[in-house]
């Protein structure tokens, strides 16, 4: 039984180790630029290769499996939320900007007072 689960966890890892590989390297090949390439377009090229290699890599893992399966159950789930309308969205928001203007001059006069408590205090 522990076998089984062993290999699972090797060849899951594996997938994501390699994958990941190819990303270091990848990015290693645009930066350092070892093949001496006189372009950035065949840099940025060879660099959008081998995130394509090593995002197909990633999602025949399964940890890649997962995640797909993740993203498929919010898109679904976000289906299911009930957003507000245009006009309760408008209203909301200024009812927040009135009320952050309101706290501001609050805020203001309360470091006014506190300003000229201080400056009496000190002369």
């Amino acid at each position: 039984m522990s076998k089984t689960i062993e290999g699972q966890t090797k060849e899951s890892s594996l997938g994501m180790n390699v994958s990941i590989l190819i990303v270091i390297a990848s990015l290693a090949v645009f930066y350092l630029d070892p093949l001496g390439l006189v372009t950035t377009l065949y840099k940025v090229l060879l660099l959008l290769v081998g995130l394509v290699i090593a995002g197909l890599i990633f999602f025949k893992s399964p940890q890649g499996k997962r995640f797909s399966t993740f993203i498929n159950e919010t898109k679904i789930e976000l289906r299911k939320v009930v957003w507000p309308t245009r006009d309760e969205t408008v209203k909301t928001t200024g009812m927040i900007m009135v009320a952050v203007v309101i706290v501001a001059i609050f805020l203001w006069i309360v470091d006014a007072f506190f300003s000229w408590m201080v400056q009496l205090l000190t002369n």
